[in-house]
């Protein structure tokens, strides 16, 4: 699933993105933030099981005078979604869509093609994929 960002963000506005994502607070763990963005943005209630670990990296995104400089880490949630009964938050997310697998690899191998060129995020998820195939 990618959500698209709302209008209103200064990165990568009506842009389509990872499913969820935001900054750890103060004493979380890094899933723990996971778990309460999405409940957040999407109103998509997650526990611990629901996710895999796939990566982390450090990133720096420029755009015009925005520096973003981040220590990521990457989660793939499994479990069955409703779209229906998702609840946006509107600051952030202003609609979601389901999208195959070989369509989300083309436009990351197509220079990050009506996505945000989040590298990182993009590479693990190929990883994770490849991963998979594995198995």
């Amino acid at each position: 699933m990618l959500q698209k960002r709302s209008a209103n963000k200064k990165l990568w506005p009506n842009t389509w993105d990872v499913t969820a994502g935001g900054h750890v607070l103060a004493g979380e763990f890094g899933f723990q933030s996971i778990l309460r963005e999405c409940e957040e943005e999407l109103g998509i209630k997650l526990n611990k099981n629901d996710i895999t670990f796939i990566g982390a990296g450090v990133s720096t995104n420029i755009k015009g005078n925005i520096v973003n400089n981040h220590f990521n880490e990457y989660y793939v949630a499994n479990k069955e979604i409703t779209e229906t009964k998702l609840k946006l938050q509107e600051e952030e997310v202003s609609e979601v869509r389901w999208i195959d697998k070989n369509d989300i690899i083309a436009k990351i191998k197509d220079n990050y093609n009506g996505i945000t060129d989040k590298e990182g995020c993009w590479e693990y998820l190929i990883k994770y994929y490849e991963w998979l195939e594995k198995q």
